[in-house]
């Protein structure tokens, strides 16, 4: 297991801001199934934003021997922003290693279907609609939204920058 973080699970104090999402890489080295480009992409766009998150070298693999990190990861507090396969497939995973996943406060994005930019934003900076279209074929998820696409086309460093933390496009629309 290839960890790059420390997860925890202590509970966030009333009154208190909700605990960061927490960034979940799935490098799929067994199966492969995730096309090497967007997995490339993907790593190296985390590792450049700063932001913490861990990566793990294959959740089936995990899964299979019932890694009882599964579980601390299905426990913690926060988002659980999770980058991989098929959603179905993930929690379906989790599940095996008797770890499931709650219902809610779970993303999971789909690297063979989205675009690594998109899989990118969507893990740094939430996106409902990424995470819905995780599940759709590769030709309906591999839309771009109009800002991210903007952002790209000016060549900037960061694609992600030109979005902000907000996540939001101009004019307020979510991305």
């Amino acid at each position: 297991m290839d960890i790059q973080t420390e997860t925890t699970s202590q509970s966030v104090p009333p009154g208190s801001p909700p605990a960061p999402a927490r960034l979940l890489y799935c490098r799929c080295a067994f199966a492969q199934v995730i096309p090497a480009d967007v997995k490339a992409e993907v790593l190296e766009g985390l590792a450049a934003a700063g932001e913490g998150f861990e990566a793990v070298a294959d959740l089936c693999d995990m899964a299979a021997r019932r890694d009882p990190h599964l579980l601390e990861l299905s426990k913690g507090q926060g988002t659980l922003r999770i980058a991989a396969c098929w959603p179905r497939a993930v929690r379906g995973l989790f599940h095996l290693a008797d770890a499931p996943l709650p219902g809610t406060g779970v993303e999971i994005l789909n690297m063979r279907t989205l675009p690594s930019q998109r899989v990118l934003h969507a893990l740094l900076h939430g996106d409902p609609a990424a995470v819905e279209d995780s599940d759709a074929p590769r030709d309906a998820a591999a839309k771009v939204p109009a800002t991210l696409n903007a952002a790209l086309a000016t060549q900037t460093p960061d694609p992600t920058a030109a979005l902000g933390q907000s996540g939001t496009g101009p004019a307020g629309d979510s991305t």
